[in-house]
């Protein structure tokens, strides 16, 4: 993950702070990690639920792409700021190597390497929907891949989506004078998802993906048709049309779909 690098040295600079200003001191350690979905999903079952709009909706498949997740131990300026997406000095444990989770099943799904920390306070995390470099114009990962169906009031919408986050979420730039104010890093990275964890040495890291709350605005008799036998709809992987919006919008939502746990324990 690009920028790791950088916020390790991020992680060892809070530990060089520590000691100056005479608190006690933290080492780095390692930390496992998972994520699953919510907890009262079952494993290799669809999840029901119904949504704000009136639908009933059933997920047959909803698959999340996390490429790193952080915790901070401060407020991360607002995304909308013309500042950089990495901000040494706050970051107080990380993860960042990748992993693809099934958001229907509860099982823990560990992340492919443990994370490191300090010890310390937490109060924010960020998530990053990310396949490489957060940087970088073109991404082509599926951060995520949907697909169930939508009833209400006797219309099934049957339906399916893969999205991502590359140069089809670059908008206009507004301002000539500060064309890098909303860079593309800012649109991968969902910040900040309230916490309140003490990170501490011997703890691990459960990162809970709830789909549910991706829906809750959507209308799905908005979504493009795109087959008649059989019958699908379709999300665009655009920022355009009210189901695509809506559900783009919810997937970078800092709270309802992502919660961050940290257990005392290693799990």
């Amino acid at each position: 993950m690009i920028a790791g690098k950088a916020l390790f040295l991020a992680l060892s600079a809070g530990i060089a702070l520590t000691s100056c200003v005479g608190t006690t001191g933290s080492e780095l350690f390692t930390f496992a990690a998972a994520a699953a979905g919510p907890e009262d999903a079952v494993a290799g079952q669809p999840l029901s639920f119904s949504t704000g709009r009136g639908y009933q909706v059933t997920l047959t498949r909803a698959k999340f792409h996390l490429g790193a997740v952080y915790l901070n131990k401060a407020i991360p300026i607002s995304g909308a700021q013309a500042t950089s997406c990495i901000l040494p000095g706050i970051y107080v444990a990380q993860v960042t190597q990748g992993l693809d989770v099934d958001a229907l099943s509860p099982a823990l799904q560990p992340f492919p390497a443990p994370g490191e920390a300090i010890a310390a306070e937490a109060i924010a995390g960020e998530v990053w929907l990310t396949g490489g470099d957060v940087n970088a114009a073109e991404d082509s990962t599926v951060v995520l891949d949907v697909a169930g169906t939508a009833e209400k009031q006797g219309e099934t919408f049957p339906f399916e989506g893969q999205l991502s986050i590359g140069a089809n979420r670059l908008g206009p730039v507004n301002d000539p004078a500060q064309p890098g104010a909303h860079p593309i890093c800012k649109e991968r990275i969902v910040s900040p998802i309230p916490v309140n964890l003490d990170v501490r040495s011997g703890g691990s890291l459960l990162v809970r993906v709830d789909p549910r709350g991706l829906f809750r605005n959507v209308d799905f008799s908005e979504l493009d048709q795109t087959s008649d036998n059989p019958k699908l709809y379709r999300f665009k992987d655009e920022t355009d049309g009210q189901p695509n919006v809506n559900i783009y919008r919810a997937l970078a939502s800092r709270e309802g779909t992502y919660e961050l746990i940290w257990n005392e324990s290693p799990r």
